[in-house]
C-alpha cells in the first residue's frame, strides 16, 4: 500500500518531449543561469531512497500533475537518534577552488561553501582552473572541487598539474555522467574521492570538510 501526495498547477505543461527529459540532472527549460535542472531528480532520488515512485501526468496548456507515491509503514517507527546529517553544517575558512563548465552549477557550489564561510576560487574548465590558480595571491588552495569533464581540459588532469604547486592539495571530483561514461577517466579508482551529482549543499559542505580535516 501506498500513501500518494499530489501536486497540480494549471500552467503552461510540458510537450511529450520535456516530460521524456523531466528527470534528467541538469536538464532544464530555464533560461542558460536560471535553473540547475537537479531540482526533480533530487527530489525523485529522495522518494526511490524511500522506497517510493513519482508520476507525472501534463498536457500544453492544461497544467501538470505530480504524484508522489510512498510506501506505507504498518508499525510506529522508533524515533532514531540525531545522525551526523542533523544540525547545523560545517563551516570553514580555507580557500576552495571550484572548477565547473555549468554556470548555474558552479554558482549553486561556490554560493553554498561562500555562505559557510570559505574562500572560493570559481573556474570555467581545467585551463581556467590553471589561470585562476597561477594568478591566486591569497592563502594557498586547500581543496579543488572540480567537473571531470570539460572542454579544453577536464578535471583529472588540470588536478596533476596543480598538483606540482600544491603537492597536499585535496582534490574532490564530481559528475552527473553514468559510471560507465567516467569510469575510464579514473575517478572510480580506490582512493580518488568522487561525488556524484546532484548533490544537496549538506551533502556538499560535509564531504569538504571531511577532506580538509582528513
Amino acid at each position: 500500500d501506498y500513501m500518494m501526495l499530489s501536486v497540480s498547477d494549471t500552467g503552461t505543461g510540458m510537450t511529450e518531449e520535456v516530460k521524456a527529459r523531466l528527470f534528467e540532472a541538469f536538464f532544464t527549460t530555464k533560461p542558460a543561469g536560471k535553473g540547475t535542472g537537479l531540482g526533480l531528480v533530487t527530489c525523485q532520488t529522495i522518494v526511490q531512497q524511500s522506497g517510493g515512485h513519482m508520476s507525472v501526468y501534463s498536457e500544453p496548456g492544461k497544467g501538470t500533475l505530480f504524484q508522489v507515491h510512498f510506501p506505507c509503514v504498518e508499525q510506529p517507527l522508533e524515533v532514531a537518534a540525531p545522525s551526523s546529517l542533523s544540525g547545523p553544517l560545517p563551516r570553514g575558512t580555507e580557500t576552495v577552488l571550484v572548477v565547473e563548465d555549468d554556470p548555474a552549477v558552479r554558482h549553486l557550489a561556490a554560493e553554498v561553501l561562500q555562505t559557510q564561510g570559505y574562500v572560493v576560487l570559481p573556474a570555467i574548465n581545467g585551463q581556467d582552473g590553471l589561470n585562476v590558480a597561477r594568478m591566486h595571491q591569497g592563502p594557498p588552495i586547500r581543496l579543488v572541487v572540480t567537473d571531470v569533464i570539460m572542454p579544453l581540459m577536464g578535471g583529472m588532469v588540470m588536478a596533476e598539474w596543480l598538483r606540482v604547486t600544491y603537492p597536499d592539495l585535496k582534490v574532490l571530483f564530481t559528475s552527473g555522467y553514468t559510471d560507465d561514461a567516467i569510469a575510464h577517466h579514473g575517478v572510480l579508482d580506490a582512493g580518488v574521492e568522487f561525488l556524484p551529482k546532484p548533490y544537496t549543499p549538506a551533502i556538499l559542505t560535509r564531504k569538504v570538510r571531511e577532506l580538509l580535516d582528513a
